[in-house]
């Protein structure tokens, strides 16, 4: 008998934070309407009858928020979108532009002035 070696778990530690997201994000968008509906079919068919439609709509923010489920499981791409939207742009002023500016101000002054 061959003996399978044993699963490295650190591994695969971001697989399983991405499902463990996934899983979540699809209980949560499925637990209201499966709650109401247990309470429908048991206690009182009438329970948030009302509401039960807009529940039904919850489900289809699923596949507009999966991706980003999907990209925030991913620390590299997490990192470079941080990068992206918080990088400040500095204006580098050399010398020589500096002079120029100059310039290029006392000629606009003598040309309004005249």
């Amino acid at each position: 008998m061959s003996r399978q070696p044993g699963i490295d778990w650190r591994r695969h530690r971001k697989m399983i934070l991405q499902f463990w997201a996934i899983s979540t994000l699809h209980i949560a968008l499925w637990s209201p309407l499966v709650t109401v509906s247990l309470i429908q079919m048991t206690v009182d068919p009438l329970f948030m009858i009302d509401q039960y439609t807009t529940l039904e709509y919850i489900l289809y923010y699923m596949p507009l928020i999966l991706p980003a489920t999907c990209l925030f499981g991913m620390p590299e791409i997490v990192n470079k979108i941080k990068d992206f939207l918080l990088k400040r742009r500095t204006n580098v002023v050399t010398v020589g532009d500096l002079a120029r500016t100059r310039q290029t101000r006392q000629t606009q002054q003598n040309v309004t002035v005249r």
